[in-house]
């Protein structure tokens, strides 16, 4: 049974450790802070496999960050003590957090206290960030380390093997390797795709049925990303679904309409799909490339803007927006904001200049 411990100045908020906790596989005690220094120490010297820190962990003392920093430079010793650390603020908390973005790079995750009424999933993954470290520790000193915490096969290494892919194996600790795969490979389409980007590759309407029996066959024809974080957060190789595509189809996906491929998927595999309808043409007979990353739904490059993205590497894709959300509005919603080099597009979109 892994050991974790939940840090909160309000005794009252001590019932989210047992939120946090999975039965048979992870019980999270409560606890109250004490001096920085002291309680870094102690920490420690526990060596637990998982720390969940509320924001203000002292009011007069101190908040996260300080201590999370110090649990991080130790772990830098001692790469066998290493463990995620994730931060459980107020909703009110997490503005501030959200503001100071220095120390957003310290933890793995975070979770809104009030998030955890409304996530059933919350449990699975802070167990996933569990065994993921574990798996990193476990396989630390192999040659290649990258490719057995991603999981690929040696003979597909070449569609992964971008620089700063190779390069997680010059990082010096888990949680260095841990914030970079979270935050660029798991939850950035590039290498790989969230479910709404794989139903758009294929396009394939959200709401349709038979979508249950086709992601049961992506895994088990291995399209499936299966490497570290995995339980947690579902994944899919974008390498291995276009040429799963290719195969099934006898054509590159993104050279057919939506309707063509949902035609050949129900065809070939006895499904009943519904092709994905483009929001802005309201058609079937599009070109959708991706979700959206403000409604999630399949829509078309052409018909769609960049996102303001700062992005460090090549191997992520930029976020768009559709044309319908930037007409609405809804996109401000997702906190996304527009790149500056797409005004004139977006002028044009709400002046009605496209139809």
């Amino acid at each position: 049974m892994y050991q974790g411990i939940f840090i909160d100045n309000q005794k009252t908020d001590k019932r989210f450790a047992k939120l946090m906790s999975t039965k048979g596989s992870l019980r999270v005690k409560f606890q109250k802070p004490t001096d920085l220094m002291a309680l870094a120490k102690s920490i420690m010297a526990d060596s637990p496999d998982l720390v969940a820190l509320d924001y203000r962990l002292n009011k007069q003392a101190y908040k996260a960050g300080p201590l999370a920093q110090l649990l991080r430079d130790q772990a830098l010793d001692t790469v066998t003590k290493d463990f995620p650390i994730i931060l459980v603020p107020s909703e009110n908390d997490y503005k501030a957090f959200s503001n100071n973005i220095s120390t957003h790079y310290l933890f793995d995750r975070c979770f809104t206290k009030e998030s955890f009424s409304n996530s059933s999933t919350h449990s699975l993954e802070i167990l996933s960030l569990v065994k993921g470290y574990k798996h990193l520790i476990k396989h630390w000193d192999k040659a290649e380390r990258w490719v057995t915490f991603l999981g690929v096969t040696r003979q597909e290494k070449i569609e992964v093997a971008y620089q700063a892919i190779r390069e997680l194996d010059k990082l010096k600790a888990p949680h260095q390797v841990a914030r970079d795969l979270l935050r660029y490979v798991i939850d950035r389409r590039g290498l790989l795709l969230d479910k709404y980007n794989v139903l758009a590759q294929l396009g394939v309407k959200l709401a349709s049925s038979d979508v249950d029996k086709l992601f049961e066959i992506l895994r088990r024809d291995k399209v499936k990303y299966t490497g570290v974080f995995s339980e947690g957060w579902a994944r899919w190789w974008r390498h291995r679904l276009g040429e799963w595509g290719k195969v099934l189809c006898q054509e590159h996906l993104g050279n057919m309409t939506a309707k063509e491929r949902v035609s050949c998927l129900n065809k070939k595999l006895g499904l009943k799909l519904s092709p994905a309808k483009s929001r802005w043409k309201n058609r079937t007979d599009t070109l959708v490339a991706f979700a959206c990353d403000s409604c999630h739904q399949p829509t078309e490059n052409q018909y769609s803007v960049i996102a303001y993205d700062p992005l460090p590497y090549t191997f992520t894709h930029s976020k768009y927006i559709c044309w319908k959300c930037v007409e609405t509005g809804e996109y401000r919603e997702k906190g996304l904001e527009i790149n500056e080099d797409e005004e004139a597009v977006v002028e044009m979109i709400l002046k009605g200049d496209f139809k």
